[in-house]
């Protein structure tokens, strides 16, 4: 969540602060510097002590960050930088930035050696058939010794392409085939959303290894031209974020242009694919997907999926590896109709072409919406409500918001006379925490909902003022691993009121805080206009804490009930980022507890288990996402042709199994609401026809029914496998 901060109270010590860097005559970059280190002091929620620690946490960034991959620096290149470890707290305060400089140097005299150690590389001869392989997670590996050590990273790296490439080929090859169906005859034409086959992998013919060398050339000169072409400002820019991160991982600083980026991708009208995106050891690692966008109704593209590559359409492609988000945004951007492939890796390993047509956010899409759901075995109905985020218009007082949105749903399945209700959290990144205090408040009489505290200690109380209750039925919130922010407080306060049972695929995100965006040109005295832009910084100013008393921040929310899928073992989360602040605790508040239905875990636990151990579908998950597992703990991909393309097999195989079987039948029929049916052969009754079917092959949903099932009198003794009657 982000809010914009207050100016007044601290404006006055930053200006007589700006009387005091203005009588040295510093230079933008020193000054930039300097009010960025003073603001991070002033209103972080938690700003660390500028000493040796601290010093140690950007340096540890800066180093990883420069040569993600390890593929320019030597081991002696680290050991002539060591000695600034502890002294860039100092140039910080200064302003100063001799490690920075010297840092900078360096690279781009390695980065011009390694162009001219790959062009000759690619002038030879390269053998796919020789025994070899390449480290897939860099961190593992330490830094080369010697420049042949070097030269043979550089080799692999370049086989690798070469292979992916070949396969990229092919798959653009086949897409482009089911493109051109049906120009002649409409019946041959695919149906929308309809999934390519995959084209089965072959070991690489010399004709195709000959242009993907031939491509791979092109593209690495590409990436050199691209690493050298950065300018001094772009570098300082991406080290001033290293120093913003060293704080926590949502403190950021935004050179003028990248906060345009920035503002265009949070209006949600952003004509693309609608990814968010960021960068992760020298890959574009895709964060979430926006609910509306093109990617969120195609269904290809997931959080977590690296994008190696982006072409227009048919297009050759180019390389994303060691690129920045500002620029993997800028080739993924595009009209609306146009149409953009991505090459994606899979964390089971698996690469794959993604087609994606760009378009507008479709804000209908992200509005909540509700069914009825009936277990094929007998006549029960229960209730479902899908929340995609928590949305508000704030611009409008008669606009839509997500709480008022989720009361009038609740209503209409009230009507339906249902046993109980799902509310689908998953995946739900969070928004307007406004919605979320309302939206708790739906199930309870009235109380706290959340805590916030902010950086002098003072903790402010969220309550739910509305004394009505809209639902106080059997209630089921689902979440997973992307369900963060505000999905947490309404989650957590559900839990710790024992309103709901709370059933997760994993913890949650652990997102626990507020941002705010600040303006730096707005705080600069006339005196200091020549500076500007000076762009914008976004810094945590406060965290959120449960009724409980125990933070939402890192651990996220617990669910009662775990369903492991193939997300699980991913390392996805707060936990996993690059100094995340820690999991701490307030006073709890005084709240009455849920008393309408007693919630017995433990049985509702062994049901649940009982269930999963004897269903096949759920074994078959388990086992599947044991095995993707396995293929993520792997550390080398063989560059050898035969095994490269068995080892790809597996990954695919393992992939689609997984992916089918999340869309086998699972014995749920799914109803439009009795009053609210849209006609079969509108676009409306389409679009509904389609997302029912979808829910009805929801597993991890079945498991939510079968466990309102369990909550109800009737539900005692449910089955494995189905609901009960």
């Amino acid at each position: 969540m982000k809010v914009m901060i207050g100016r007044v109270g601290s404006v006055a010590s930053l200006i007589t602060f700006l009387g005091a860097v203005a009588c040295a005559q510093p230079t933008k970059e020193e000054f930039l510097t300097k009010i960025i280190i003073k603001s991070l002091s002033s209103w972080h929620y938690s700003p660390p002590k500028l000493d040796d620690a601290f010093s140690k946490k950007v340096y540890t960034l800066h180093l990883k960050r420069m040569d993600p991959q390890k593929r320019f620096l030597l081991q002696d290149d680290v050991d002539s930088l060591s000695h600034f470890e502890t002294d860039i707290d100092n140039e910080l305060n200064q302003g100063t930035a001799t490690f920075f400089d010297a840092s900078y140097t360096l690279l781009r005299r390695r980065i011009a050696e390694a162009e001219a150690v790959t062009a000759a590389l690619l002038q030879g001869p390269i053998d796919l058939s020789v025994e070899d392989s390449l480290p897939l997670d860099p961190e593992k590996q330490p830094y080369a010794k010697s420049k042949d050590e070097l030269r043979q990273r550089w080799l692999r790296t370049l086989k690798y392409q070469v292979l992916t490439h070949v396969q990229d080929a092919k798959e653009t090859k086949e897409k482009d085939k089911e493109k051109d169906k049906g120009k002649d005859d409409p019946k041959e034409k695919p149906k929308s959303g309809e999934k390519p086959k995959s084209v089965k992998l072959t070991p690489a013919t010399p004709e195709q290894e000959k242009d993907a060398k031939a491509y791979v050339a092109r593209s690495t000169k590409r990436l050199f031209e691209r690493m050298l072409k950065e300018d001094r400002l772009e570098r300082v820019s991406a080290y001033l974020n290293e120093v913003g991160n060293a704080y926590d991982p949502h403190t950021e600083y935004f050179k003028p242009e990248a906060k345009e980026d920035f503002d265009l991708s949070m209006t949600g009208t952003l004509e693309g694919i609608g990814a968010v995106l960021r960068e992760e050891d020298g890959y574009i690692k895709v964060v979430s997907i926006v609910p509306g966008s093109a990617s969120w109704r195609q269904k290809e593209l997931k959080a977590e999926d690296k994008i190696l590559k982006v072409a227009q359409g048919s297009d050759e492609p180019v390389d994303l590896v060691e690129a920045s988000v500002n620029e993997a945004v800028r080739l993924i951007r595009g009209r609306k109709g146009t149409e953009v492939r991505l090459t994606v890796q899979k964390p089971s390993g698996h690469i794959q072409v993604i087609s994606i047509v760009r378009d507008v956010v479709v804000v209908e899409e992200t509005y909540a919406k509700s069914a009825v759901m009936s277990p094929n075995a007998n006549k029960r109905k229960f209730g479902y409500i899908n929340l995609p985020a928590f949305y508000h218009d704030f611009n409008n007082s008669k606009g839509r918001t997500a709480s008022s949105d989720v009361m009038d749903e609740l209503e209409k399945l009230k009507a339906e006379n249902g046993e109980g209700i799902v509310l689908d959290l998953r995946n739900n990144g969070g928004g307007a925490l406004d919605d979320a205090v309302k939206m708790a408040g739906l199930f309870f009489k009235s109380g706290p909902v959340v805590q916030i505290k902010d950086q002098k200690g003072n903790v402010t109380v969220l309550n739910d003022q509305d004394t009505d209750i809209t639902y106080d039925g059997p209630l089921v919130v689902m979440t997973n691993t992307f369900s963060a922010s505000a999905s947490e407080i309404v989650a957590a306060a559900l839990q710790d009121y024992g309103r709901a049972v709370i059933l997760g695929t994993d913890t949650s995100f652990g997102k626990g805080t507020v941002q705010s965006m600040l303006d730096l040109d707005a705080y600069l005295p006339p005196a200091f206009s020549s500076m500007r832009p000076m762009g914008s910084l976004k810094l945590t100013i406060q965290k959120f804490y449960r009724i409980n008393g125990g933070t939402t921040q890192y651990k996220g929310v617990v669910p009662d009930l775990l369903i492991p899928d193939g997300y699980s073992n991913l390392e996805v989360g707060e936990k996993n980022l690059e100094y995340p602040l820690p999991w701490d605790t307030v006073s709890s508040l005084s709240y009455p507890k849920w008393t309408r239905q007693h919630l017995d875990m433990g049985a509702l636990r062994k049901r649940e288990q009982a269930r999963l151990k004897s269903d096949p579908v759920a074994r078959q998950l388990a086992e599947l996402a044991e095995k993707m597992q396995k293929q993520r703990e792997r550390q080398w991909v063989s560059v050898q042709k035969n095994k490269y393309v068995l080892e790809q097999e597996s990954a695919r195989k393992e992939t689609e199994k997984y992916e089918a079987l999340q869309k086998e039948n699972v014995n749920i029929s799914v109803l439009a609401l009795g009053h609210a049916k849209p006609p079969a052969d509108s676009l409306e009754g389409e679009k509904e026809k389609k997302w029912h079917e979808q829910l009805g092959r929801d597993f991890y949903l079945r498991e939510a029914v079968n466990v309102l099932a369990d909550m109800t009198p009737k539900g005692a003794g449910a089955t494995p496998g189905q609901a009960s009657n």
